[in-house]
């Protein structure tokens, strides 16, 4: 598997993960983001960015599948996963939540720099998938 493909095929299995767990577990990841429980009412609105989520990790998973035809899915893949980044940062700021969700808002950088590398072309991907 080449370097590109796997850092997309993560992409999509992180964020199915994610998302799956904001449906099925929200109680669990409460506890352990050490969030306030979402009020039942407001539970839908989890349940839509989930859902959102989970369709990023389809467009992920094309991308493993084919880069050059679905390209554009990276850019926009990255710039979703700088905002959640963003997004989390000025509510750690604000102090509306703690480090446990801004440590794990960390991995969506991580990918969003790898796709920036990689639509730059500053990530290789040569015939053993290896860093230029």
């Amino acid at each position: 598997m080449s370097l590109r493909r796997g850092i997309f095929a993560s992409a999509a299995l992180f964020n199915w993960v994610v998302g799956a767990a904001l449906i099925l577990a929200m109680p669990l990841l409460e506890r352990l983001l050490g969030l306030q429980p979402v009020a039942t009412n407001a539970k839908v609105y989890v349940d839509l960015f989930a859902v959102v989520v989970i369709a990023f990790g389809a467009a992920y998973l094309m991308l493993a599948i084919d880069f050059t035809k679905y390209r554009p899915f990276a850019l926009l893949g990255a710039a979703a996963k700088l905002a959640v980044v963003a997004t989390v940062l000025c509510h750690y700021i604000a102090g509306h939540i703690g480090w446990p969700l801004l440590a794990l808002s960390s991995v969506d950088l991580i990918y969003a720099l790898l796709f920036i590398a990689l639509l730059s072309g500053r990530l290789g991907d040569g015939s053993r998938g290896e860093l230029r």
